[in-house]
């Protein structure tokens, strides 16, 4: 039987293609790494009204509101470009145990450690946040009377066009003629939006979702990715996913006990055991990359399980709230993630825009302030190509180092 969100998947594929084969002459396609990376354009003049309102009704908070976002967004700046860096020092040195966990947050895609991602969560997802982050850099441009030409709908093409986005144009020689701090303001104040509605969607989530699925469920285990199959649990032939209801015999409906175990008690060369529902599996512990003296196993992403109590089981109103849940879970994190990504020193997103003011407000010569840009941007592309590469394909310095 085919599934529902294939089905859509190919329906929104197959109208998008005809959108833009009937409005092809009203197109712009913009080469990043053409025909690898490139973004379709159609601009429009949907929301511009909206945005000068809003501006004009609430100037004074639409500039504070962009003024803080400065500030969020160096600090997700280095935060992002930390991280990614970190996780390249750990892939090159510990090649065997570190795993990238980057990964192209597009449908379908079973996510390590937060789950399958539903074509249909994706896609309202993906234009809530678009429209947030967009609308954004819209009202805080226009709240500095900074002219928006136009606004759109995008679409990214990685080989193909598939990932749906939207735009807004401001008026670049205007906006290069405002202080720095406005220009900064204008820029940071989309992601810093993202992140934003990200904490609300949380709070959200644990304000109603999760007492309502605590009254529905009940715990039955952990489970867990495994790291690598040369690793001993993935030698002992757990697979990732697999759900665990005890640990070394202990009957566990949650994690706690086999973290607790694994952090003060388990050794190096231990035997530990793992239960399921259908098997017990045996694994010989080794010596822990952070600590030589703690036992290690090669699982991450550990989960807490829970299934839903029987009586409600067959109720439609139950699986419409954990659609719900589910949706809200990727509306979090989906702006979450976009938001910090767009904070990344790569010049075609916003984080690149406020590096680049950033140096050549800051150097005297504006071509070597251009040249260290260009060369930011382009060991952060290698990075993430390199993380990408290494969570698909494998990581190429395990042969190096044997």
């Amino acid at each position: 039987m085919i599934d529902v969100e294939i089905i859509l998947a190919i329906l929104f594929v197959v109208i998008l293609g005809i959108v833009l084969i009937i409005n092809r002459k009203k197109l712009e396609v913009q080469k990043v790494l053409f025909p690898i990376i490139y973004i379709i354009m159609y601009r429009t003049k949907l929301g511009l009204k909206l945005m000068d309102t809003i501006a004009n009704k609430y100037r004074s908070l639409a500039q504070f509101f962009g003024f803080i976002s400065v500030g969020i967004g160096f600090v997700g700046m280095a935060f992002i470009s930390v991280s990614i860096v970190m996780v390249i020092i750990k892939l090159i040195f510990t090649p065997h145990a570190a795993s990238s966990d980057m990964v192209l947050v597009l449908p379908f895609t079973n996510i390590p450690g937060i789950g399958y991602l539903p074509f249909t969560s994706w896609l309202i997802a993906i234009f809530i946040l678009a429209v947030a982050h967009e609308f954004s850099h819209g009202v805080v441009a226009r709240a500095h009377n900074v002219e928006v030409k136009s606004s759109g709908f995008a679409v990214l093409g990685i080989l193909a066009p598939i990932i749906p986005a939207a735009f807004v144009e401001p008026n670049e020689e205007k906006l290069k003629k405002e202080k720095d701090i406005v220009q900064y303001s204008i820029f940071a104040a989309g992601p810093v939006s993202n992140i934003f509605l990200a904490l609300i969607f949380f709070l959200f989530m644990i304000a109603l979702f999760n007492p309502i699925e605590a009254r529905l469920t009940e715990p039955i285990g952990f489970s867990f990715d495994v790291t690598n199959t040369s690793l001993p649990a993935g030698v002992a032939g757990l697979t990732s996913g697999v759900v665990v209801n005890s640990f070394n015999y202990k009957n566990s409906n949650d994690s706690s006990y086999f973290l607790q175990q694994m952090q003060y008690c388990v050794k190096p060369e231990q035997q530990v055991t793992f239960g399921t529902a259908n098997a017990t599996y045996a694994a010989t512990t080794i010596a822990s990359p952070n600590d030589a003296t703690r036992g290690f196993v090669g699982v991450n992403n550990i989960k807490n399980e829970v299934r839903v109590k029987p009586q409600y089981e067959k109720s439609v109103l139950v699986k419409v709230f954990f659609w719900f849940k589910d949706l809200f879970k990727w509306l979090f994190l989906l702006n979450l993630f976009i938001g910090l990504a767009n904070l990344m020193p790569l010049g075609i997103v916003d984080g690149g825009r406020m590096l680049q003011l950033l140096l050549t407000s800051t150097m005297k010569d504006k071509k070597k302030a251009m040249k260290w840009w260009g060369f930011i941007g382009l060991m952060f592309l290698v990075f993430i190509l390199f993380g990408l590469i290494t969570n698909y394909v494998g990581n190429p310095f395990k042969y190096v180092f044997g």
